[in-house]
C-alpha cells in the first residue's frame, strides 16, 4: 500500500451543494415577486373577490406556489413538492371563496358572518382551513416518514416535508393583499398598522434567508435553488397579509 493510499481521505463537504449564486440573486427574486403581487393589488376592483382583477392576483399567487415547487431549494422530492402544492391551491380555494366561509359560519351562527361581511367569513374560513390543511400535512409527512424503508436524518427529512407544506399554505394569504388595500370599512389607522406589521415581517424574513441561504444543502440535481429561496420568504410573509386582513376587519 502506498502512502498516499494509506492517508484517509476528508469526508465531502456537504455544502459544495449548496446555491453558488450570490445572494443578491434570490434578494432579486424577493423583489421581484414583491413589486409583481403589490402592483396587482392596487388594481381598481381587485379587492372584490368575484372581479376579473382579483382573479389575475390569485394566478399569481399559484404560480409562485409552481414555481417554488419546480425550484424546491427543500429536500423533500417530488411527492413532498407536489403534497404542498395541492395543499396550497386548496388553501387559495379558501381564501377566495367567500360562499364557503358563510356556509361554514351562518351554520354556526357566529356573529357578522353575513353576505354582507362576505370578506371577513373568507379570512375567517381561510384561518379554519389552514389550521385543519397543518393538521393534514404532519400527519402525512408523518406517514411519509414511516414508509420510509430506511429512516435516516429522519427529524431533518420531516423538517423539510412541513417545511415544503406551510410555505405552500402560507402563501395562499396573499390573496387578501387587494383587501388589505381597498377595504373600505377598515379604520385607516388601523390599516396602516397591518400594513407596517406584514413590511416589518417581510423584512425581517428577508434578512434571515440570507442565514438559510448560507446553510441551504438542497438536493442533488435541484434546478436554480436560488428560485427557490428567494421565493421562500415571499411566500411566507403571505400568512402575515392574510392574518393583518383579519385583525383589520375584527378591529
Amino acid at each position: 500500500m502506498t502512502e498516499a493510499q494509506s492517508v484517509p481521505q476528508p469526508h465531502s463537504d456537504m455544502r459544495a451543494r449548496a446555491p453558488q449564486r450570490p445572494f443578491t440573486w434570490p434578494l432579486a427574486v424577493q423583489a421581484a415577486a414583491y413589486v409583481v403581487l403589490i402592483a396587482l393589488a392596487c388594481l381598481p376592483g381587485s379587492g372584490a373577490v368575484s372581479s376579473s382583477t382579483f382573479s389575475v392576483t390569485a394566478f399569481a399567487v399559484a404560480a409562485i406556489i409552481v414555481l417554488f415547487a419546480f425550484f424546491c431549494p427543500l429536500r423533500d422530492g417530488v411527492p413532498g413538492s407536489v403534497t404542498a402544492v395541492v395543499l396550497g391551491f386548496v388553501a387559495m380555494v379558501c381564501a377566495s371563496t367567500p360562499l364557503l366561509g358563510q356556509f361554514v359560519f351562518e351554520r354556526q351562527g357566529v356573529p357578522h358572518a353575513g353576505a354582507a361581511n362576505a370578506q371577513y367569513t373568507s379570512a375567517a374560513a381561510w384561518c379554519a382551513g389552514v389550521a385543519g390543511l397543518l393538521v393534514v400535512l404532519v400527519v402525512a409527512a408523518f406517514i411519509r416518514q414511516m414508509a420510509r424503508p430506511q429512516r435516516t436524518d429522519m427529524i431533518v427529512q420531516l423538517a423539510h416535508m412541513v417545511t415544503d407544506g406551510v410555505v405552500s399554505i402560507a402563501a395562499s394569504g396573499w390573496c387578501f393583499l387587494p383587501m388589505l388595500f381597498h377595504e373600505a370599512s377598515a379604520a385607516d389607522a388601523w390599516r396602516i398598522v397591518c400594513v407596517v406589521v406584514v413590511v416589518a415581517g417581510a423584512v425581517a424574513l428577508a434578512v434571515v434567508s440570507r442565514l438559510w441561504y448560507r446553510e441551504a444543502q438542497p438536493l442533488p440535481g435541484a434546478r436554480a435553488a436560488w428560485i427557490g429561496f428567494g421565493l421562500l420568504p415571499v411566500m411566507l410573509t403571505g400568512a402575515l397579509v392574510g392574518i393583518a386582513a383579519l385583525v383589520m376587519w375584527l378591529v
